[in-house]
């Protein structure tokens, strides 16, 4: 959610000419509009289809495509159709930058994203409906850092890649979460609108880039122009490979942070199922690997990262002695990173791809270590 800096920042209004259209675009007003539209090419498969495991969806929707053509042939030449825009040695730059910060990348996920996250309380009631973080949240986040390694593997998010394909999983995925909360008859459209809409998906890629790369920044890294443009870069496609649309991907990170002001203080409304869902998923993920923290060092990372606001809308308070650690960390982190510019390249490749590397192992035993099980096909 939006810090003190960024509330005077709406207070001010947009600054330029350029500043203003944005402001406009994406006015409370418009993405209002967007509430009411889901993934049509998505949802027409998964109307056909039996909810299952994700990679069963998609092998199904594949053959499928391939005997029957109809929306599942639509379905799957949208995946594969690559907008003129994306620039293939650009997304591997924006690869290696996942990469070169991966750990921090899945601290700032799991203590500020997501935990943000859950305070847009019409996204979060489809977390709350379905029951499915609340159950199993180590699971859950797992799953989601499954998909993130896999994004980032030897061949990124190309067509065709392992990463590629998670991302054609997880699309399935949330139109099958829309469709058992459509047939299910206790969805409540009048007060959350449809569920998984296009600004809920928006959203999600801000978690994903936006929030991130603002939250390796107040852990202690300068990130340069450069680094934010890609990751920014690299989520915009994700963003049209998993269903979101062209018009609400935005072009560049000044025009990404006027949506992220817009988007969350369209849908800011903290409520217990929020606080309830942040707590237990700080509760069930600490003393996890790969981090190994404790439950009161996890919160006191979400009070740093998250805000004031979000610290005291959500209750959270960790001890002293915690909130004492996480500013600790956060100068060692800044003085270690302080030099990596100088690094040569070489180098940087070699912590690239230990990071990925231990990253794997993370996913692949908190996932059980039987493949068979996990939730998306494969494991880059």
């Amino acid at each position: 959610m939006p810090m003190p800096e960024e509330y005077e920042r709406i207070e001010r209004g947009p600054q330029s000419p350029q500043e203003r259209i944005w402001w406009n675009k994406y006015s409370h007003e418009s993405l209002e509009k967007w509430r009411t539209v889901c993934d049509q090419q998505a949802d027409d498969c998964t109307a056909l289809i039996k909810r299952g495991r994700p990679s069963a969806m998609l092998e199904e929707v594949e053959s499928r495509a391939q005997s029957e053509g109809g929306v599942f042939k639509t379905f799957m030449q949208h995946c594969y159709e690559v907008p003129g825009w994306v620039d293939f040695d650009t997304l591997e730059e924006g690869r290696r930058v996942f990469l070169r910060y991966a750990p921090l990348q899945g601290l700032v996920l799991l203590c500020s994203s997501l935990v943000e996250g859950y305070t847009l309380n019409k996204p979060a009631q489809v977390l709350v409906a379905t029951g499915r973080l609340q159950k199993d949240v180590t699971k859950r986040i797992y799953e989601t850092g499954q998909l993130l390694h896999n994004m980032v593997g030897s061949d990124h998010i190309k067509p065709g890649s392992i990463g590629h394909r998670t991302l054609m999983e997880v699309r399935l995925t949330h139109s099958a979460v829309r469709q058992f909360l459509w047939k299910g008859g206790n969805w409540d459209h009048d007060s959350y609108d449809q569920p998984i809409n296009q600004e809920d998906m928006a959203g999600t890629v801000l978690g994903f880039d936006f929030m991130v790369s603002r939250g390796i920044e107040r852990l202690g890294v300068n990130l340069s122009e450069e680094e934010k443009r890609l990751m920014h870069y690299f989520w915009r496609y994700a963003g049209y490979v998993i269903g979101v649309k062209e018009e609400l991907l935005t072009e560049t990170i000044e025009e990404q942070s006027v949506l992220a002001l817009q988007l969350t203080t369209h849908l800011y409304n903290p409520t217990p199922d929020g606080e309830a869902l942040a707590k237990a998923l700080l509760h069930d993920m600490s003393s996890e690997p790969p981090f190994n923290l404790s439950e009161d060092l996890l919160l006191a990372f979400c009070e740093y990262l998250g805000g004031p606001v979000l610290s005291k809308d959500f209750h959270i308070k960790p001890t002293l002695a915690s909130r004492m650690k996480v500013r600790t960390i956060s100068r060692i982190i800044k003085m270690a990173s302080a030099g990596r510019y100088l690094t040569p390249d070489f180098l940087q490749r070699i912590v690239e791809g230990k990071n990925h590397e231990f990253r794997r192992k993370s996913i692949f035993n908190g996932l059980g270590g039987n493949p068979e099980s996990f939730a998306f096909k494969g494991l880059a």
